[in-house]
């Protein structure tokens, strides 16, 4: 009796049986381009459990970071897609990849694979079937991977994600079909594809997993907010503390200076004895300070400086890794802001690389 996957129509009433029917009839009276052709074909020629090869990173496999890795299932999941690819193993090449992508993407499934090879999820499927306790522990298998998956299908489809909530998931979507709703593709202007959501729900996920997902969602939430503020407390907040600081401390023991140049009424000029910076101070406030006193403010006045550059190249460099962290953003870098944000300027920086002392 032929299945779902092969006739397109559903056999059943389950619900990943009307998914595959979704893609088949998605395939009908479709075309595919040659590039998309090519890689439903060498995916396939793919080993099941050769992961970084569907994903082509085999030459890059001990190299590959995790946003190659992202990069890499962006552009076979967009090939291979059964709403936009009419190629009749569409549907199992893009399941591949999206196994593929569920391995490589998680970093303790990838480790795993990298020392021992072969399917993490079901390394010990054997070990677990003898366990006469297994059964009670595991949830009906939804079917997701059909007839392929290297190993019996693996608990990421069977008992976690499909390969299209995988593919909405990562897209930013909600549930709609590709090309519905949910997605804006813009091909030109920029080295990557723009991904804009417009709508549309998440995936809809089992009742006990999607209340412990609103909870986790809840503490990620707030915890992404208030690092997302940290840049600005560092850049607003601490300065002005230490501003406070050093007056409190300069009004009773040091008294207040400048440097460079002179402002009145600090006319008195000075040079302190490593860095030879000039700097003025009030006459009137240092006219009683012996010789042993002057040279003890000649060094509290180097090592303020050096305090206040210090403190404010910190500042400088963490917003220039601000910016260079929008500039990179989730799935391609915008060349725009990373210009400048490698064009932002550090004075304070530049004085202190000047003045021989080290800023990393």
């Amino acid at each position: 009796m032929p299945s779902a996957t092969a006739s397109g129509a559903s056999t059943g009433g389950d619900s990943s049986s009307a998914r595959s029917r979704d893609h088949k009839q998605g395939n009908q009276n479709r075309t595919f381009t040659v590039e998309q052709k090519e890689a439903v074909l060498r995916i396939r020629r793919c080993g099941a459990t050769a992961f970084y090869d569907i994903l082509g990173l085999e030459s890059v496999k001990t190299t590959c970071t995790d946003a190659d890795i992202k990069k890499a299932y962006r552009k076979q999941s967009l090939l291979t897609h059964p709403d936009k690819n009419g190629h009749e193993h569409a549907d199992e090449a893009f399941k591949m990849v999206s196994r593929a992508f569920g391995i490589l993407g998680d970093k303790e499934k990838r480790d795993k694979y990298d020392r021992f090879g072969g399917d993490p999820d079901s390394r010990f499927q054997s070990a677990q079937a003898q366990n006469p306790f297994s059964g009670f522990a595991r949830r009906a298998p939804s079917g997701g991977m059909g007839g392929r998956g290297g190993g019996g299908g693996g608990g990421m489809w069977d008992e976690e994600v499909s390969p299209e909530e995988m593919f909405a998931r990562f897209f930013g979507g909600g549930g709609g079909p590709f090309g519905g709703p949910q997605f804006v593709f813009n091909f030109g202007g920029g080295p990557g594809i723009r991904v804009h959501q417009f709508g549309g729900a998440r995936p809809r996920r089992r009742p006990r997993e999607a209340q412990d997902g609103q909870q986790q969602q809840q503490q990620n939430g707030g915890l992404q907010n208030l690092i997302g503020l940290l840049p600005i407390l560092f850049f607003f907040i601490l300065p002005l503390l230490s501003s406070l600081f050093s007056g409190s401390s300069s009004g009773s023991a040091t008294p207040r200076m400048v440097y460079d140049n002179p402002q009145a009424p600090y006319t008195h000029g000075r040079v302190t004895p490593e860095l030879k910076v000039h700097y003025f101070v009030n006459p009137g406030d240092v006219a009683s300070y012996s010789k042993s006193k002057l040279s003890q403010l000649d060094r509290t006045a180097e090592n303020n400086l050096v305090r206040h550059l210090g403190n404010e190249c910190g500042n400088e460099r963490m917003y220039q890794r601000r910016l260079r962290e929008d500039a990179m953003g989730w799935f391609y870098q915008d060349p725009d802001k990373m210009a400048k944000a490698n064009a932002y300027k550090m004075p304070s920086c530049e004085r202190l690389e000047k003045m021989g002392i080290p800023t990393r």
